[in-house]
């Protein structure tokens, strides 16, 4: 009985494809003896008991059914997102309060939020995009121990029921960490941040922003290469690459984690570091949430003498424009002679005068005398925040350019250094921008940003990452566009616009030999495939372990959103998926 299930599953998942194999899960792997070991008998729980003994498929096949009809290109074409609220439609019709009703017979009540619950709407709203908001999962569950987490897995396996996790909410589109009809996983009860004896690591949860981390490692002065904006959740950013002030100097935060906690696909909990699991290691520190629930991170500790650094925002006039660009592309290209500085460069528009807002930043104080900043000190602004301050107040400084609760996007594209680019990027925004200034509370931003020789020289550590960016190919811009407007009516015309800009970037880049595939997964758009840009190579091993560690495809099936192996959340404009 419990094989008709467990063929189910397997018939499900492979689709199209070769019988997987693995020596980390057993061809003959048993879902229901799992949650056995792990002290959950399923004989105890009323309607479970029968699903785990009858043959068919389990009560929430039809959101997995439905999805692989998706996946496998059954269906037509995408417009902005409908053909997803229409496939989602049926995870409701099933049966996942199943689910919801086993987790609190396991864990109390008070583990699980159902949607008659006070706190419902509460947990809901406090995603940072309003998109987000709008997901309707059937219920929030509340582990508190990488254990609880592990049952979660098994039990999705059994019930076919899919699943989000929620570190910070900081994502801009429907899905990445939250699931209609499905079980939202809050690790709201992870919030330990642990230091070593020595001093020299930290162990942190998922459940803390980075304002959280760096209050907590104030007392004994030292940081790690974490997130720039206070409550961004520290999962996410980790996983997906994780820019830092500190980049230049110790690379990304995903190349400062020397250990992950990780749920995998069959509950297993181990610990990926460069000698155990090392594959596993590699693929987490960029791979996104494709590969298992990371429930802690230990991270390098960085020496933080008297927790002060220096930066703030220089604002500047149109007609120091040209002179931004200078400053902007000399910080980037001399990186290597002073990697303590920093730069990004945010283009807008207030009514009909156009601004440069120009984020300097040096990783100790008194910054504002370092020669590298010489373009920067030889203009006028028109504003200035620059000052010595602590990590945690520059990430609450950060955090108010960042409001919540409204509707957000970003999407960005990558290109080698190069001053040319970065000058018809600005002029690019100026011309289309006048497209959406009229739609309710719109307010889009260009943002160039440095990936510096530094950051991707520390990219080799402990065996390297899986974003295949190389130090000798020369420094690379990221180029994003952020916008946040207030009326879903207006969705398809800021899409349109973003694309439009994306897209004329692109062209020009190719046109100038500097176009690169990269996308950074923490500033993706919801129609862009991110893990493609990896590169061939790294794409082909991101797979292979994949097959390895979760070969019923658990991570990209049960937990459908956020950037996966062979697709984007949402497949672009206008396309028909394949």
């Amino acid at each position: 009985m419990i094989a008709g299930v467990f063929l189910f599953t397997l018939v499900l998942t492979s689709v199209g494809r070769a019988e997987p194999t693995s020596d980390f899960e057993p061809a003959n792997f048993n879902v229901t003896n799992e949650l056995v070991a792990s002290g959950v008998d399923v004989d105890t729980i009323d309607r479970l008991n029968r699903l785990a003994r009858r043959d068919g498929p389990g009560p929430c096949a039809a959101a997995v059914s439905s999805y692989r009809t998706l996946e496998e290109n059954k269906v037509g074409t995408y417009s902005h997102g409908r053909l997803v609220r229409n496939f989602t439609i049926k995870w409701l019709n099933s049966d996942p309060m199943l689910q919801c009703t086993a987790l609190s017979t396991i864990y109390g009540s008070k583990s699980v939020c159902s949607q008659d619950e006070a706190g419902y709407n509460d947990f809901k709203s406090a995603y940072w995009s309003s998109i987000q908001s709008e997901v309707v999962p059937q219920c929030i569950f509340k582990p508190s121990v990488a254990k609880d987490v592990s049952v979660l897995v098994l039990l999705s396996r059994l019930s076919h029921c899919p699943f989000a996790f929620k570190s910070g909410g900081h994502a801009a589109f429907a899905g990445a960490s939250s699931i209609q009809g499905g079980i939202t996983v809050s690790f709201e009860n992870f919030k330990n941040v642990t230091v070593s004896r020595d001093k020299k690591t930290v162990r942190i949860q998922p459940g803390n922003s980075w304002a959280d981390v760096y209050r907590a490692l104030e007392p004994y002065e030292i940081t790690v290469t974490g997130g720039r904006v206070a409550r961004v959740g520290t999962g996410g950013l980790a996983l997906g690459g994780g820019i830092s002030y500190f980049s230049s100097i110790y690379g990304w935060a995903c190349d400062n984690v020397i250990s992950y906690e990780v749920i995998t696909a069959s509950g297993r909990i181990v610990h990926a570091t460069p000698t155990a699991f090392p594959r596993l290691f590699w693929a987490l520190r960029g791979g996104g949430n494709n590969f298992g629930i990371v429930t802690s991170f230990t991270f390098e500790a960085i020496p933080f003498p008297q927790n002060q650094m220096w930066g703030g925002t220089k604002t500047y006039l149109e007609p120091s424009f040209d002179q931004v660009v200078d400053g902007f592309v000399g910080v980037v290209a001399n990186s290597t002679s002073d990697p303590c500085a920093g730069v990004w460069v945010a283009w807008i528009q207030q009514g009909s005068l156009k601004l440069a807002a120009a984020e300097l930043w040096y990783t100790k104080p008194n910054g504002s005398g370092a020669a590298i900043f010489g373009d920067f000190m030889a203009m006028t602004p028109i504003a200035d925040s620059t000052q010595n301050r602590n990590l945690s107040e520059y990430a609450d400084a950060q955090q108010k350019t960042n409001p919540y609760g409204l509707r957000e996007v970003y999407w960005c594209v990558t290109t080698k250094a190069d001053a040319r680019i970065a000058r018809i990027a600005r002029d690019i925004y100026y011309q289309e921008r006048p497209a959406v200034a009229h739609l309710s509370g719109a307010r889009p931003v260009l943002i160039l940003q440095g990936i510096t020789e530094g950051h991707m020289k520390h990219m080799e550590k402990n065996g390297g990452n899986a974003v295949g960016l190389d130090y000798r190919n020369g420094p690379l811009y990221i180029i994003q566009l952020a916008c946040w407007w207030n009326s879903a009516a207006d969705d398809a015309a800021i899409y349109a616009f973003v694309q439009k800009f994306m897209d004329r970037i692109t062209a020009e880049a190719t046109t100038l030999g500097v176009q690169n595939d990269y996308i950074y997964m923490n500033y993706g758009s919801r129609f862009q495939n991110v893990i493609a840009g990896y590169g061939a190579a790294n794409v082909a091993k991101l797979h292979q372990i994949a097959n390895e560690f979760d070969p019923k495809r658990v991570f990209q099936v049960l937990q459908p959103g956020h950037f996966k192996l062979d697709r984007a959340p949402t497949p672009p404009l206008g396309a028909t998926h394949h």
